[in-house]
């Protein structure tokens, strides 16, 4: 792989600024270890949040199916 076709991930674009900012601008008012902290979360949020919520709606769903089917098992040995 040559450095001209290499794409860096646009999470991880968006999500070190934010977590830098936060820090820098929280540091004043907080100290640097607070800052720190809030920053990381926040970095972590930005990159990893959209994975959790795909992941969390997947599971959501297949939840609802496993539910219906054992309803509709429930009901089809009733009658």
């Amino acid at each position: 792989m040559s450095a001209a076709s290499f794409q860096p991930p646009r999470r991880l674009i968006l999500a070190a600024p934010v977590g830098i900012y936060s820090t820098i601008t929280l540091a004043p008012e907080n100290g640097w270890t607070e800052a720190a902290i809030i920053g990381a979360v926040l970095f972590a949020l930005v990159l990893f949040g959209p994975i959790l919520i795909r992941a969390a709606a997947k599971a959501a769903a297949v939840r609802a199916v496993t539910k219906a089917r054992k309803t509709e098992k429930k009901e089809g040995g009733k009658k």
